[in-house]
């Protein structure tokens, strides 16, 4: 399991390898479109469909505020607008903060896309797209719409980002879509080596760490995701004579994944196999995938000395 506040730089890397392995930015804009086809029609286009504008509000004001942003969100139903000023966004905060891995140089494009294609379906245009200040992780986004409400509402939200915690556990819908779409639309193999590209870049530190310290830094690493999912207890790792056992008794990824609709496709172990498998080649340690339920992501692996 990758955890969901560990997607961004994964999105980044998924971006990265199909620009530069599978079609260029073309190819990158290909997979926008099957995200806003699918995860964003699934959850912000029922919302519009049922609530017009206001569905923008509604979307918003929960995907915001479960990743900890700082900004000003308006609605006006009488003028037929909504806009986000984003202030400071966690997610692309993040990922300007790894200084240590490169992250996909049109990496915001993505929101201009995805949400745009959706919406305009409903009659909800795209107004202004500024994202000259995302090196800030700064944007703003308006939206108009012809359909006004005559005796509807003005609204105004405003939060910091310390109003919240960063905790968006949809991302993990969006990390495991990007697997199915490298699966199905280029083999097994593909999603491997992504994964391992992403593995490579993304923990270069932690598997720095586990070379200097060994492997009790892996035991840690997986008990704070653990813990940050909200399910300590259901995992357990025993180190001792340099191996580390790891048992999982379910996946909290794929619990939520279930809860809302949304079934895992067969590429969702390799967040285990190859991911965990990338770190331990890389930090000089052996990995054996025990086994693994997919059912509810239950598994037991081992990391130890060659």
């Amino acid at each position: 399991m990758i955890s969901c506040t560990e997607f961004i730089p994964v999105y980044s890397e998924l971006f990265k390898y199909l620009e530069e392995e599978k079609g260029g930015h073309d190819e990158v804009v290909r997979y926008w479109n099957y995200i806003s086809d699918t995860y964003v029609a699934d959850l912000l286009g029922k919302e519009v469909t049922s609530k017009g504008l206001r569905g923008c509000w509604d979307y918003w004001g929960k995907s915001l505020n479960e990743e900890a942003c700082d900004f000003v969100m308006e609605l006006d139903e009488k003028s037929g607008t909504f806009s986000i000023d984003m202030k400071a966004c966690p997610s692309r905060g993040k990922l300007n903060s790894l200084t240590y891995m490169d992250q996909y140089h049109d990496y915001c494009g993505h929101c201009a896309v995805l949400y745009a294609r959706q919406l305009k379906k409903y009659g909800i245009e795209a107004d202004i797209v500024d994202l000259s200040r995302t090196d800030k992780a700064q944007c703003l986004l308006t939206y108009k719409c012809d359909k006004k409400v005559e005796d509807g509402e003005k609204l105004v939200m405003e939060r910091k980002a310390s109003d919240n915690e960063y905790f968006h556990r949809d991302f993990h819908i969006s990390g495991e879509r990007g697997l199915r779409y490298v699966g199905e639309n280029y083999g097994d193999a593909d999603v491997c080596e992504y994964l391992t590209r992403f593995a490579k870049a993304y923990y270069k530190p932690l598997i720095e760490k586990i070379r200097k310290n060994g492997l009790s830094e892996m035991k840690k690493h997986i008990e704070e995701i653990y813990a940050i999912e909200k399910a300590p207890e259901n995992v357990k790792c025993t180190l001792k004579d340099g191996e580390l056992r790891v048992v999982v008794t379910e996946c909290p990824a794929i619990k939520y994944m279930k809860e809302s609709g949304y079934e895992p496709s067969k590429w969702y172990i390799e967040e285990t196999r190859t991911v965990k498998g990338t770190i331990a080649e890389e930090s000089g340690y052996g990995f054996e995938l025990i086994s693994y339920n997919p059912e509810n992501g239950a598994a037991e692996y081992r990391f130890f000395s060659k």
